[in-house]
């Protein structure tokens, strides 16, 4: 029994200091979930000022997610310490999805990052592929929003307000950042009742017949986090085996896949 506490005890902080949450993600079971409202967020890759009890963890996608607002912005965090689902941000990335009816439909999507751009059969270790990514991930594709709004744009440029970001922490759990404002929206979604938000982990593009058969997917070596090893927060990286390589055809097979989180929310108003 004493030994059970002090787990306990040694664990919850380690909890608190690496930012997870293991709080269920309830799905879209016909219920509203308020966006909570908070205001002086950054957008920069980096995410001390999200507080953990914001965070829904997603089992199917590994992720833990939240969604706020402030009088005038959404905020949408993500953290990933699953090294699979990072792998298929780096491959393919992420959409975030917005529908003003309430549907699992995209009526606005933003895509960021992009993805594709990792180098075949090139061995990196970890921080200097985390680095030649970032460098080189500067730009998302926006469609569905105002005119003048949509195509091509750098996330540091402040362009519309509309702004992203990714990096990695010191344990190396992917942080992604983003700000989408109000007035980019065809329609009012402060009066949406409820606005449907998606996050979508977009799966790798499957290799053509006849090629990649038995090798290892690209990067996947140059993400090796030892089987079997827990990440703070109880949240398993898995996915890797100390070859680089899935460890079963199931989770091979996901890596192809699209990950879907949808919510169905209203705007939070400032008390």
């Amino acid at each position: 029994m004493q030994m059970k506490l002090f787990t306990l005890i040694l664990a919850f902080p380690l909890m608190s200091v690496f930012g997870l949450t293991r709080t269920p993600d309830h799905g879209d079971k016909g219920k509203k979930y308020p966006s909570c409202y908070k205001e002086a967020i950054v957008v920069n890759g980096n995410s001390p000022e999200w507080e953990n009890s914001l965070f829904s963890f997603n089992k199917s996608a590994q992720v833990n997610y939240a969604i706020v607002n402030d009088t005038s912005a959404f905020y949408i965090c993500i953290r990933i310490a699953d090294e699979a689902a990072q792998m298929k941000v780096l491959r393919s990335g992420i959409e975030l999805r917005f529908n003003s009816k309430g549907k699992k439909k995209a009526e606005a999507t933003l895509h960021f990052p992009i993805g594709g751009r990792m180098n075949q059969g090139v061995q990196r270790d970890r921080k200097t592929m985390h680095l030649m990514f970032l460098l080189q991930m500067q730009d998302m594709d926006l469609s569905g929003f105002k005119d003048g709004v949509n195509g091509f744009q750098n996330i540091k440029s402040g362009k519309n307000g509309i702004t992203a970001a990714v990096n990695w922490d010191s344990a190396d759990i992917m942080v992604y950042e983003a700000r989408i404002p109000f007035n980019v929206f065809t329609e009012d979604v402060r009066a949406a009742n409820p606005l449907a938000v998606g996050i979508v982990i977009k799966g790798a593009p499957k290799p053509k017949e006849g090629q990649g058969q038995g090798k290892q997917e690209e990067g996947q070596g140059e993400m090796q986090g030892g089987r079997g090893q827990d990440r703070p927060g109880g949240i398993r990286p898995g996915g890797m085996g100390r070859e680089g390589q899935m460890q079963n055809s199931g989770d091979n097979m996901k890596m192809f896949e699209d990950d879907e989180i949808w919510r169905s929310i209203v705007v939070a108003k400032k008390e």
